[in-house]
């Protein structure tokens, strides 16, 4: 082979993986963070709570409605839900992203996948909902159909028995305070944990509930094969993604629906959560 020829196939390559990779970071900022998928997650009961199984809870976080994720993109996660009908949806947090007045936009569709609920709909705030100014961001909410737990907890009466949805402050920016969290809940009942970041569940862990529900990390947005994500936020680097068992609780942790900077996905396809209690 000649030099020519090798300089030749040498620029060849360059070329293609040039094309390769604007083809990659095309798909990954315009294709896949609209490509969801639904995530099946069954999670038994304690022992004593076995009338509860058969429940069904959809889990939507990490909207982050903006200007690099509007509201269209969330569309189909309004028509499964209507196909699924869970009998509770809760909601992790970071509705909104940039600026508060985004939620004129999020409100309205956050408010339909909450009606498909059967029980009704609960959430909590993320750091950029509190960022975003919390007094702008709780009233459409609830307007919506959505109420935001803030260091409290609501019991939800099911033809199953009583669960308990405690939703504690944002971990990063909010005021914390699981004792009040967790005051109203009875020792013998059943409670799921709504807390935007999943990495403080060993501080939460002790007060009982038999699961926690997280978003923050986005999976990491990008995950390489064999490694896992090449970054994730404060907060979202010890659990990033899927199941966990912390202590007695078991954990689980959402990539999300939407994306912050940089607006890309790459082998972690954002998710609607629907989880089923089993005994």
């Amino acid at each position: 082979m000649t030099h020519l020829h090798t300089r030749r196939i040498l620029a060849l390559l360059a070329v293609f993986g040039l094309f390769i990779g604007a083809a990659m970071a095309w798909w990954a900022r315009f294709v896949a963070p609209r490509r969801f998928e639904v995530k099946h997650v069954v999670v038994q009961t304690p022992r004593k709570h076995r009338t509860l199984a058969g429940l069904t809870i959809a889990f939507v976080t990490d909207t982050h409605v903006g200007p690099h994720f509007l509201t269209a993109a969330l569309e189909p996660i309004v028509t499964r839900l209507e196909e699924i009908r869970p009998d509770i949806v809760l909601f992790g947090g970071d509705y909104i992203c940039e600026s508060p007045r985004f939620m004129a936009s999020a409100a309205p569709v956050l408010g339909r996948m909450a009606k498909t609920a059967r029980y009704g709909a609960w959430g909590v705030m993320g750091n950029h909902d509190l960022a975003n100014i919390r007094a702008r961001v709780v009233p459409p909410l609830a307007e919506a159909g959505i109420r935001i737990l803030a260091n409290e907890a609501v019991c939800v009466e099911t033809d199953q028995g009583p669960i308990w949805i405690v939703g504690v402050d944002d971990g990063l920016i909010g005021e914390v305070d699981l004792d009040a969290a967790f005051a109203a809940v009875p020792p013998d009942g059943a409670a799921i944990c709504l807390w935007h970041e999943g990495d403080f569940a060993e501080k939460s862990a002790p007060y009982g509930a038999f699961l926690q529900l997280s978003g923050h990390s986005h999976g990491g947005q990008v995950r390489l094969p064999g490694i896992g994500p090449i970054a994730a936020p404060k907060f979202g680097k010890r659990y990033p993604l899927g199941r966990y068992l912390v202590d007695d609780m078991q954990l689980y942790v959402s990539s999300g629906l939407g994306m912050y900077r940089p607006p890309v996905r790459f082998n972690c396809p954002p998710e609607l959560t629907v989880i089923r209690l089993i005994d």
